[in-house]
């Protein structure tokens, strides 16, 4: 009985909390006292706060430190835009609730999963909510959250806010100054105003009509399916709670035109701080609107209006108008100008930039040519360098998009030699464009920047300048796993890191691995047996030659190639078909030549040269101790006769 009565008690005293009222534990937390002087403001708002049912959302003394200055106006009621007239619990989230004041803005509750997705994150607009706390007055419970950004205090100079709509028409009713006329018109002369009085809560990316000629001329490029581009449906997306993954736009069709909308956080020229842009990215074209991405900088973010947020940005989006080489000489002081200084260098590979044909580039950071001491060594030797650069062009438009579905895996570079293999991986919200040339495996950093003439990669390594063993490539390289994996039994593979060694591989890729596993399921096993290792690690030296890096342009030239375990037989297919190795009959292609590596090269085929008698165990201790198991048995059944 004792026991029931403490537990009640517990269950009381956790429900209640606190029998202070929010006031009084304002007035008793120093680390907010900033915000206990914006309450005394404000005669009303000190009486809810003692005696009524609320809610409080308050921001930390650190917090408003970081903050701007406040007018005497603006201070005066700034605690009336964090305070709600009724309890809200996390439960309810997400939401919308209006303040106090009814002119405020409103205040969008939304949720984001952690970092690690165990649980949520809890916003209020832009601001996170670091902590609850619970109280209770005669009128009922009381909720305080502790949040971690000043709210913007957006308060309507009529008697609502404004849906976006009527933001976008008169942004002075918010009192901001910044010029939407423009945008605001081309919405009119395409009649989708209903876009921006649709009931429910959109995310808007509205661009500002002041600005120099070519953002004007932009704005003049503007239609319904560019103006739907900027809008993203059903969905209320702070800056913090929206991240960094797309999202599909009003003009995002299965069937036609594809636009996805997301941010990107991007540092200054100068590399003293980051700024925010949206971007769009254009998947699929229609014939007045190029794939691509195009970024816009956000000027002003976070504005809440009656049906959503609305995020200002400095010039529209969708809208491609500039050229590869307009955009490289953009960055000319930024991440890009020692790939620019490369360029410069090269007369002829700069025209081939700057004309008009279609033509995908992979532009290496400044951070990835400035760690490479031989990219420095080749300054000066414009042949080299002319065709370092023409590894990383293409000459067809190559985007995410198409290596995601399946419509290009591999093209010839610009140098007419070798081919760049792309791949992306990753989830479809948080996909990575990667590219293969040269033995060197590179990930966009950002990925599709669209140009009238193509398409820009920024990548983070330089391609063709290998700085990985044949051991560390057979370890990163994930179509080259399960050779890796079996290099490993007995140590086989530190032969591969051998600096000194030149060697030539023929790998089977991950699908000649799967082959096997599917024509000869027993063999497949056995492979991965520690009893059947000797076997593996000779299967292996079948396919490796020491002593020679042959590229492709070297096996050509011979009728057949000695490895440590074999011969293979060369050949080619009709005309200038791909190359193949053959032994005992077994052939396979080679689908990937001349992956460099900085001690030798890797030639990836589609086959597995072995047959099922290698992996007989004859000669092993298995056999010896079966022979003499035989013999016992035979001298056993002498002496019973």
């Amino acid at each position: 009985m004792e026991l029931m009565l403490i537990l009640g008690f517990l269950c009381c005293w956790t429900a209640i909390a606190s029998t202070e009222s929010v006031f009084e534990a304002l007035e008793n937390d120093p680390s907010l006292s900033k915000f206990l002087s914006f309450v005394r403001k404000d005669e009303v708002i000190r009486v809810l706060l003692r005696k009524r049912k609320v809610t409080v959302f308050a921001p930390t003394n650190d917090v408003f430190e970081k903050s701007r200055d406040f007018t005497n106006e603006e201070q005066r009621r700034l605690a009336t835009f964090y305070v709600v007239n009724f309890v809200v619990t996390k439960s309810i989230f997400p939401d919308v609730v209006n303040p106090y004041s009814q002119v405020n803005a409103p205040l969008y509750l939304t949720t984001k999963d952690s970092i690690d997705k165990d649980e949520k994150e809890y916003f209020v607009n832009n601001a996170k909510i670091t902590e609850e706390r619970h109280y209770s007055v005669n009128d009922g419970k009381q909720v305080l959250y502790i949040i971690d950004e000043v709210l913007e205090p957006y308060s309507s100079n009529t008697h609502l806010p404004p849906n976006a709509w009527e933001f976008l028409i008169q942004p002075t009713t918010y009192n901001l100054t910044e010029n939407l006329g423009a945008f605001a018109s081309r919405v009119r002369s395409e009649d989708v105003t209903d876009l921006f009085t649709d009931v429910g809560n959109h995310t808007y990316f509205l661009p500002v009509g002041e600005g120099n000629d070519q953002n004007l001329n932009r704005l003049r490029d503007i239609d319904s399916k560019v103006i739907k581009g900027h809008i993203i449906p059903k969905k209320v997306l702070f800056t913090r709670t929206m991240g960094s993954e797309p999202y599909r736009t009003y003009a995002y069709d299965p069937v036609e035109l594809r636009v996805e909308l997301s941010l990107v956080n991007q540092t200054d020229n100068l590399g003293k701080g980051n700024v925010l842009y949206a971007q769009s990215n254009t998947l699929q074209s229609d014939h007045r609107h190029r794939k691509g991405v195009v970024l816009s900088k956000i000027v002003r973010p976070n504005i809440p209006v009656k049906n959503g947020v609305v995020h200002l940005i400095e010039a529209p989006l969708m809208i491609i108008n500039i050229t590869i080489w307009d955009f490289i000489q953009r960055e000319k002081d930024g991440r890009l100008s020692e790939f620019l200084g490369l360029v410069n260098s090269t007369p002829e590979f700069r025209y081939e930039l700057f004309n008009a044909q279609e033509k995908t580039v992979f532009v290496p950071t400044n951070k990835a040519i400035q760690r490479l001491e031989k990219v420095q060594s080749l300054k000066g030797n414009i042949t080299a360098i002319t065709n370092l650069l023409r590894l990383h062009m293409v000459m067809q438009s190559v985007s995410s998009d198409d290596v995601r579905n399946g419509r290009v895996k591999e093209h010839l570079a610009a140098d007419n030699r070798r081919s760049l293999y792309f791949r992306v991986v990753g989830e479809d919200r948080n996909r990575t464009l990667t590219v293969e040339g040269g033995g060197v495996n590179a990930t966009a950093v950002q990925a599709d920047i669209g140009a009238t003439n193509g398409i820009v990669h920024i990548i983070d390594r330089v391609l063709g300048m290998p700085y990985q063993t044949l051991n560390e490539k057979l370890a990163a390289d994930p179509d080259l796993r399960e050779t890796y994996k079996l290099s490993l039994m007995n140590n086989w593979n530190e032969k591969l890191a051998n600096k000194k060694q030149n060697f030539s591989f023929f790998v089977p890729s991950q699908e000649a691995w799967e082959r096997l596993k599917t024509d000869h399921l027993s063999e497949h096993k056995k492979m991965h047996m520690e009893m059947y290792s000797n076997q593996v690690n000779k299967i292996l030296d079948r396919h490796l030659v020491v002593g020679q890096e042959l590229s492709s342009q070297d096996l050509e030239r011979r009728n057949v190639v000695e490895t440590v375990y074999g011969v293979f037989k060369i050949e080619r297919g009709y005309g200038y078909g791909e190359l193949s190795v053959e032994w005992e009959n077994i052939r396979a292609t080679i689908v990937r030549p001349d992956v460099q590596a900085t001690n030798g090269i890797i030639h990836v085929i589609d086959r597995i040269m072995m047959k099922p008698r290698d992996l007989s165990r004859t000669g092993g201790a298995a056999t010896l101790s079966f022979s003499v198991a035989t013999v016992l048995v035979s001298l056993a059944l002498l002496r019973g006769i």
